[in-house]
């Protein structure tokens, strides 16, 4: 039987997603300053010709990697706020009252963020906001703060009973309509990214002599 090939414009899993996916992996395991390209490499089973075919280098890749794991969180928020109960806090002023409804819906977001950093994406997060390496470089410092933007923005839709999804309406709304809810939602992620920080896995190397060595 005659061999089949894959037709133009029909790739399966290429290698430019092999290393996003590689490289995603690698961020929530090690971070940024810790994984090497030929990490990148040996996790997508690929050579490092691919790498450079596709990107200037690591942290061209990192950028995608950033986008991904973005979507990915922003996806899981998303997908938890759907799945809560409708009609509990409809505006803004019903937040900002002390009441049992306010209690349980800021420990429902407390909780989802403190899931959303046992992850691999929020894992990933921590450690690039925790990786001075990742810090000091522009690009990757300004895709790492537009991440946890999109994320208080995905908290103040939650806050504001989910009728809030345009990024730009629920900024402004956060800046006309209630400044302090703003406050409010970078409190509960700075929190969370706190505690999700403390439990975070350490790194470790497996050695050929078969012990463990953890970084920290």
């Amino acid at each position: 039987m005659p061999q089949q090939r894959r037709g133009p414009g029909r790739p399966a899993y290429d290698s430019k997603h092999k290393l996003v996916a590689a490289a995603s992996a690698l961020l929530a395991e090690r971070g940024y300053e810790a994984t090497s390209p030929k990490m990148i490499l040996d996790r997508a089973g690929i050579g490092q010709g691919s790498l450079y075919h596709h990107y200037e280098g690591k942290e061209a890749l990192a950028l995608d990697a950033i986008s991904h794991l973005r979507d990915r969180s922003l996806a899981y928020l998303e997908g938890r706020a759907a799945s809560a109960p409708a009609g509990r806090v409809d505006e803004f002023g019903d937040v900002r009252d002390a009441g049992a409804d306010t209690a349980v819906v800021l420990a429902e977001i407390e909780a989802t963020l403190d899931q959303l950093f046992t992850r691999p994406e929020g894992r990933a997060l921590i450690r690039l906001l925790a990786d001075p390496t990742a810090a000091a470089i522009k690009t990757l410092s300004t895709a790492t703060e537009s991440w946890c933007d999109d994320l208080r923005t995905a908290i103040l839709a939650t806050l504001d009973g989910g009728n809030t999804t345009d990024p730009e309406v629920a900024e402004a709304a956060a800046a006309i309509l209630a400044p302090e809810i703003d406050g409010l939602t970078r409190g509960l992620l700075a929190a969370a990214l706190g505690r999700g920080l403390v439990a975070l896995p350490r790194i470790h190397t497996s050695h050929p002599n078969n012990f463990t060595v953890y970084e920290t």
